[in-house]
């Protein structure tokens, strides 16, 4: 760094000022200029030999610095390590201009005078970089006049490689300003909140980067809840129903007032009643329920009949015979009349005739000299079958052919949409039907009503009135929707096929008219060939419906083949080829004409392990139309496999090689094929672990569509209701 000359300068110079006063180290640093960045190094003290030796080594150790050591090896030999030790002095500023510049002396103190060992060059050396001389702050402390220390900022910067500083002004309280005021290393920390307020109402007055912000509640859209949203001093309005309400118009109820505010109290309400004698109908009149057409019971008089319905008949009564009744007529149905309708009246018991009783039931031929033609001595008067436990019309059959309608359900719902009324026939004196048990066995009940359409909770989109509210599908409309049946035909499924066959059955009544729904079915595999020996058969998979009406659906799919014994379902392949034309050619991963089974004779059956399709691959298209919702629905118990192989080099056979359509290549496509949503019914594993590489993997095709996962069941309630889920869910708007 320095050319030689100067350097025989300096070395003249420091011999000089060494040997004037080589024991007063402060007379030697008097000759460096005033502004020095370190601490002075601790001039000789011959009286504290201890701290001055701590001084040249190492700190937490007693050897010296490794770098003294190594250079002067020498010294080492001749004096004890204990009393060397090395200062380092500032250089004459004349020299170097304003820049730093140090040397080190290095003296045996446990001499008497110190004894200089050595005197290092004169090297550049910077407190800090002097080529970055932007300030910054930093925190600082000073004094205060109570004695104590308090924190403060104060700028420092570099200069000329000496730290420069400002003078330490104190911390302020915190503010909202965005500066660190208290010198606490965050920003408009610890404020308060404050209370603010705006249109809406009181809020909290929060710092937010430096400015105070109100989050008061703020004007919003008028909704009804009875709350002023759009803080204009009004209260919903233009929300509020005929009946100054939110919501909905109020249903009328029996209670005395006008509900619905249309004018009229307690209007065409209707209930179902009962007395023990039976059940009818009553009506409501400013708010109480009258007019039950149940029969009432009665007191009980000498008639054949159960007067007060507790089950017994004439009971407690004599015929109601007095002295005024005697000779009076009653009709009755008991022995020793045979069938028909006689007569018994009241006679005398004594000679007072203050006891009474009845006669036996005699047919009324005895009491008339020309008795009619329907009336028989011993059978009694033939009248018409009445449910009474009694041959009325004596041709040896109690109570036949007797029927009569009935509803439970409310009384202004029957006849009206899907809602019908039901049928009890007379059994025994009364009327009532059978109930079939879960076991197979049917019991009669009294008063229960077969056959009977009750009003549906709601409607379905169905083109009916479910609920009976005279509103078909409560505005809802069926839009275009393509239906596709994936269907496991393995021999495994044959009790969920069977359910599956129940459920669709009963759609049959709702969908059979719709044109806008299109149904279509694909199977497989089923097995070909000798049917005496299945292990040679081979297998396939088969477009039995393309996408058409319900009832030709229905019609295909009663007459699909019989299911049979088989050894791989390819449930994945079935997936794939459905959906391969919804998007674009480039897209798929697998090219449909390079597509092809591991084993494959499409025109005939040649042994065991063969798996083709009808139609063939390259001829499979599912007719999606183009505007469309699109669902398949699969049905398997089975975990998703593939015998669809790709040739990948067709042109050269030596290396081409084939590639199964795995899980992941189904997921790519569904997600770029528009408005599909997938519906696999499975068993509970299938569920749980349908995960991308897992034994199951049809949960998965649900995920990525926006479908759902069902249970797989044998039962067809469950299985009909989960199918009209997702017809309600995707074909009604």
């Amino acid at each position: 760094m320095f050319n030689n000359k100067i350097i025989v300068i300096y070395l003249i110079l420091f011999s000089i000022f060494t040997v004037a006063n080589i024991t007063s180290c402060s007379d030697l640093k008097g000759l460096f200029y005033d502004e020095q960045p370190f601490p002075d190094p601790m001039p000789p003290n011959y009286d504290n030999l201890e701290d001055i030796i701590q001084q040249s080594v190492v700190p937490n150790s007693n050897i010296i610095d490794p770098a003294i050591a190594s250079k002067h090896k020498d010294l080492e030999e001749q004096y004890s390590i204990d009393c060397i030790k090395e200062e380092w002095y500032f250089c004459p500023p004349s020299l170097f201009l304003e820049e730093i510049w140090q040397f080190k002396i290095i003296t045996n103190i446990c001499k008497y005078p110190e004894e200089v060992l050595e005197v290092g060059e004169c090297i550049q050396k910077f407190e800090c970089d002097p080529s970055d001389p932007i300030p910054f702050d930093e925190i600082c402390a000073f004094v205060i006049s109570t004695g104590g220390n308090i924190l403060g900022t104060q700028q420092k910067w570099c200069e000329k490689g000496v730290w420069k500083y400002t003078e330490c002004i104190a911390c302020e309280p915190e503010v909202c300003d965005g500066i660190d005021n208290d010198c606490n290393g965050m920003i408009d920390d610890g404020l308060p909140i404050k209370d603010c307020y705006n249109d809406c109402g009181f809020g909290d007055l929060i710092c937010v980067e430096g400015e105070e912000v109100c989050f008061a509640p703020d004007p919003a859209e008028e909704v009804c809840d009875y709350k002023d949203n759009d803080c204009n001093g009004l209260i919903d309005e233009g929300q509020t129903n005929i009946c100054g309400t939110c919501g909905d118009i109020p249903t009328e109820v029996c209670n005395g007032f006008d509900d619905d505010c249309d004018g009229e109290i307690d209007e065409e309400l209707f209930q179902p009643c009962e007395t023990i004698c039976g059940t009818g109908i009553e009506f409501c009149l400013l708010g109480s329920w009258i007019g039950c057409t149940a029969d009432q019971p009665m007191p009980e008089f000498c008639d054949g009949l159960d007067n007060d319905c507790d089950g017994q008949v004439d009971e407690g009564l004599d015929c109601l015979c007095t002295l005024d009744m005697v000779g009076a007529l009653f009709p009755c149905f008991e022995q020793p009349l045979e069938c028909g309708m006689g007569f018994k009246t009241c006679e005398c018991l004594n000679d007072e005739c203050t006891q009474f009783g009845t006669t036996d039931c005699y047919a009324m031929c005895a009491y008339e000299i020309e008795p009619p033609d329907n009336c028989d001595i011993l059978k009694g008067l033939i009248v018409d079958e009445e449910c009474n436990n009694w041959d009325d019309n004596c041709n040896q059959l109690i109570d036949e052919d007797l029927y009569k309608v009935c509803y439970t359900g409310p009384p202004q719902t029957m006849n009206v949409g899907a809602c019908l009324p039901g049928t009890m026939m007379c059994q025994a004196g009364e009327y009532g039907g059978y109930y079939a048990s879960s076991d197979g066995t049917e019991t009669f009940i009294p008063d229960f009503c077969p056959n009977e359409t009750l009003p549906a909770d709601k409607d379905e989109c169905n083109g009916q009135d479910d609920n009976c509210d005279g509103s078909i599908d409560d505005g809802k409309e069926l839009v275009d929707t393509d239906i596709l049946f994936i269907i496991d035909a393995s021999g495994s499924m044959n009790d969920e096929i069977e359910a599956v066959m129940i459920a669709l059955n009963q759609f049959a009544a709702h969908y059979q008219d719709e044109e806008v729904i299109k149904w279509g079915l694909f199977m497989g595999p089923f097995k070909e060939g000798d049917p005496g020996d299945w292990s040679s058969m081979g297998e396939y998979n088969l477009l039995i419906s393309n996408l058409a009406p319900f009832s030709d659906f229905m019609g295909s799919f009663s007459s699909i083949p019989a299911i049979g014994l088989s050894g791989k379902e390819t449930l994945y392949d079935m997936v794939y080829l459905s959906i391969h034309n919804l998007i674009a050619y480039d897209s798929l991963p697998h090219k449909i004409e390079n597509l092809t089974y591991e084993y494959s004779n499409p025109s005939s059956v040649v042994g065991s392990g063969d798996y083709f399709m009808d139609p063939a691959v390259q001829d499979f298209n599912i007719d999606w139309r183009p505007e469309a919702k699109r669902v398949i629905i699969v049905f398997t118990d089975e975990p998703g496999d593939s015998l669809l192989k790709m040739l990948t080099d067709l042109d050269d056979p030596l290396t081409m090689y084939y590639e199964d359509i795995r899980q992941e290549n189904i997921i790519e496509i569904i997600y770029k094929a528009p408005d599909l949503r997938i519906y696999p019914f499975t068993n509970l594993i299938s569920k749980d672990s349908g995960v991308i590489g897992k034994w199951t993997g049809f949960n998965p095709f649900a995920i990525a569509s926006g479908g759902s996962w069902y249970k797989l069941t044998s039962n067809p309630a469950e299985m009909y209701e989960s199918l009209m889920q997702i017809i309600e869910e995707n074909a009604c708007e």
